[in-house]
């Protein structure tokens, strides 16, 4: 008996050590953690009813977010989104779809909120930590030419009022950024995860759509499919981080301080989401960006691309320093 009860030990021993060296070995371990409250109800057909009924829900936020404002000048602000108001309640708005969100996926899958995000203290450690460091190297980033000329800006903000707006702006930041996050890198990935190991299934797949729906935000073809091409390549930086974590505090923090320089910096003058950026430049007709597909082939618009997509790449490093993983 003492033999074979040897064997099993041995046998037990190999296994552990096996496991131990693939989850040392692994860079993304700690996914399977992450995608395990998915499992329990994975069927395709459930994801198809979420992304049509979340897609629903988020094209009426808007309206709902208006319907509760007290006057309709606030309304008009809010849906021209140029002033600091307008703006910022632009992006407090996804609350709204994040509430919807969160109340389907109890409908459709039984599960709620923190299934999405992970474990919460790691969750804010690492939003913390990566938001902090690549804050900063987009700050470094600023600091290099070209430079901002004021001789060519409508208007510089006030210092004082701008610093004020900050605050604000990163809260009503992380609403939408956690809302974007825990639909694309938190629901989709688990559930296309637990429907395929392939990394085109769970990382790629969710961050092709995030691109997709971002084409609307450019001005004609080209700039479109500059927007779809930025947006799907930080989505898959957004699902290598989530999967090395285990939780999506990480996607949320590169998110986080990639937009908040995106708004609080340079904006156009009358566009958009220009309500809070400290340098305004004068207002042009976006219609002179509404360029067709062929101008993607032209030299200034390849090095914008490729710039853009270095300083992805360089988040991305920054985000990897920051967890040390």
């Amino acid at each position: 008996m003492g033999k074979p009860c040897a064997s099993l030990q041995v046998a037990v021993a190999t296994d552990v050590r096996r496991g131990l060296v693939s989850g040392m070995s692994d860079p993304y371990a700690a996914h399977r953690d992450f995608i395990r409250p998915a499992w329990a109800a994975r069927d395709l057909w459930r994801v198809i009813v979420m992304i049509v009924a979340f897609e629903v829900v988020f094209m009426l936020s808007p309206s709902v977010f208006a319907s509760v404002l007290p006057s309709p000048e606030l309304s008009a602000a809010f849906y021209e989104g140029t002033s600091a108001f307008g703006t910022l309640a632009q992006f407090a708005s996804f609350g709204v779809a994040a509430a919807g969100f969160v109340i389907l996926l109890q409908l459709l899958h039984g599960r709620g909120f923190w299934s999405l995000i992970g474990p919460a203290a790691a969750a804010k450690r690492d939003l913390t930590n990566v938001a902090v460091l690549v804050g900063f190297w987009l700050l470094v980033l600023e600091v290099f030419p070209p430079w901002i000329d004021t001789a060519d800006l409508a208007m510089v903000r006030n210092f004082g009022v701008w610093l004020a707006l900050i605050p604000m702006a990163l809260v009503v930041l992380l609403i939408q950024v956690g809302t974007e996050e825990m639909f694309f890198r938190g629901y989709l990935q688990q559930q296309f995860a637990c429907l395929s190991s392939s990394r085109w299934a769970w990382m790629v797949l969710p961050s092709l759509m995030f691109g997709g729906l971002h084409y609307w935000n450019g001005n004609g073809a080209a700039d479109g499919i500059i927007w779809a091409i930025w947006a799907a390549t930080l989505g898959i930086a957004c699902a290598d981080l989530t999967a090395r974590t285990g939780n999506l505090g990480a996607a949320i923090g590169l998110h986080l301080a990639n937009n908040a320089f995106a708004l609080l910096i340079v904006a156009v003058e009358g566009w958009p989401a220009s309500g809070v950026a400290l340098f305004l430049y004068p207002y042009e007709d976006p219609a002179l960006y509404a360029l067709d597909a062929e101008a993607l082939f032209s030299p200034w618009v390849i090095f914008q691309l490729i710039t853009l997509l270095i300083t992805i790449f360089i988040m991305w490093v920054a985000a990897r320093v920051a967890l040390k993983r």
